[in-house]
């Protein structure tokens, strides 16, 4: 019940902070039968927000026990499904000889292997904290230990452990974007019969996981590469409608990968040439961003066309656009601005590291935004009664989503308007910018054949 309560309520705040989150390969998660979704962990609370919103079945978590601590909160996380485990990093703090005491999860364990019986989907985060490295922490082995515990001594077949993906555009921004990426199952049964260990286990799951993650040597490396590859997939689609999201995510992050094994290929050859060519294609696609940022321009509107007649389209397809989401988004502003803001001030005056904003804003902007529908709807039932107050709680919602959609919208339009001018009043400019485009998309094809070789 309280699940079933929370997942749409869960499902509008992801909605409303994050402009889009797509999934890829969520057909793999069976749909039925004992499940382990092995998830990274890159954005604390918020990692199981999105993983119950975006999959279809319903899941269960297990969760540090610490947070078990307030009676309160226990009841409600055990009522909604939530397994306590008691982590050695958080018992050692508080002076329990924890790492020699393997008895110290049994009972957890066998909750969860109990809930694997009944065909349950357990999210589990098998890098057991939540982190801002730019890669996959260390696997720790319990995600392995549980499922053979649940196997071995309880007898549960058919259990599959499905890497799942979280790849976050700006995680403590928001507005940005979300990739749920789905990889290959495991087949646990297969694994048992021919005796793996846990250690084989482990290292299969961190495989099949790093398989649906990005993972760099180091931020600079992640800022680099992410900073070419976002370029380099706006330049290789056509501009997107204003509708659209920019380049899609997923298509951003696989020239991302493709960068990433392309910087591990020129590691591997130590060839001076390809490393000075590389390097040198790097500086130029910086120095095009450079240049777009100087000139206030968006890479995704360099192909556009200053032409009268696409001008003219435009314009009036954005004022009908206006004239039919304007109201709809003042009237959801002028109903959410200040809960929102002040969740979103709070958020950032106690986040500590880059994990922290988008779950404090979540949290603080739930209080304050059911606090604020109280107050309001009963204002409005007080001033014109029962039947008005209904139509205006039922409105707040569907407002406040059509604000933050249509905002997006306009700030692109803004930016190809502002495009559109500049085009128009310096057309050499524009042919300047195609001519660097299409330079960097000829050098990137032929560096790229030159690192297959």
């Amino acid at each position: 019940m309280i699940y079933a309560l929370l997942k749409p309520c869960v499902q509008v705040a992801l909605r409303w902070y994050y402009r889009r989150i797509t999934t890829a390969g969520l057909e793999r998660i069976p749909s039925s039968g004992p499940v382990f979704l092995a998830v990274n962990h890159p954005n604390a609370l918020v990692d199981a927000l999105v993983v119950a919103a975006c999959v279809p079945r319903r899941v269960g978590f297990t969760a540090k026990a610490t947070i078990f601590a307030n009676p309160l909160v226990a009841k409600f996380l055990t009522r909604a499904g939530v397994v306590p485990l008691r982590r050695a990093a958080d018992e050692s703090k508080q002076g329990s000889n924890a790492d020699n005491d393997p008895s110290r999860n049994a009972a957890s364990f066998d909750a969860v292997a109990q809930a694997l019986a009944r065909h349950a989907a357990i999210v589990i985060f098998p890098e057991g904290k939540s982190h801002d490295d730019p890669q996959l922490a260390p696997l720790r082995t319990g995600l392995a230990r549980m499922t053979m515990h649940a196997a071995q001594q309880f007898g549960v077949r058919n259990i599959r452990i499905v890497p799942v993906g979280l790849l976050f555009e700006r995680k403590e921004q928001p507005r940005s974007r979300v990739l749920v990426q789905v990889g290959e199952p495991i087949d646990v049964d297969t694994l048992l019969a021919a005796n793996v260990q846990v250690s084989t286990l482990t290292q299969l799951v961190t495989e099949r996981l790093r398989a649906v993650t990005l993972n760099f040597d180091s931020a600079e490396d992640a800022e680099r590469l992410h900073t070419v590859g976002s370029t380099m997939a706006a330049l290789l689609e056509p501009a997107p409608e204003l509708g659209d999201d920019d380049t899609p995510l997923g298509n951003t992050l696989a020239v991302v990968r493709r960068l990433d094994r392309a910087h591990t290929t020129l590691r591997e050859r130590q060839d001076a040439t390809l490393d000075a060519r590389a390097s040198a294609f790097e500086l130029r696609v910086r120095a095009f961003r450079e240049r777009l940022a100087t000139l206030r321009l968006d890479v995704h509107d360099v192909t556009i066309s200053a032409g009268t007649t696409p001008g003219l389209r435009f314009a009036l397809r954005e004022l009908l656009f206006a004239l039919v989401m304007a109201p709809i988004g003042l009237w959801g502003r002028l109903t959410h601005f200040v809960p929102i803001q002040l969740a979103r001030t709070l958020a950032l005056r106690n986040a500590t590291s880059r994990d922290e904003p988008a779950m404090n804003t979540l949290v603080a902007g739930l209080v304050l935004v059911l606090a604020a529908y109280v107050v309001q709807t009963a204002v409005v039932a007080w001033l014109a009664g029962p039947w008005w107050a209904l139509a205006f709680l039922l409105s707040l919602v569907p407002s406040a989503s059509s604000d933050l959609r249509y905002g997006d919208r306009t700030r692109r339009a803004r930016a190809r308007i502002r495009a559109y001018f500049t085009f128009r009043r310096h057309p050499d400019l524009q042919r300047s910018l195609l001519a660097d485009a299409d330079a960097l998309r000829r050098d990137a094809g032929e560096l790229e054949r030159a690192l297959v070789l």
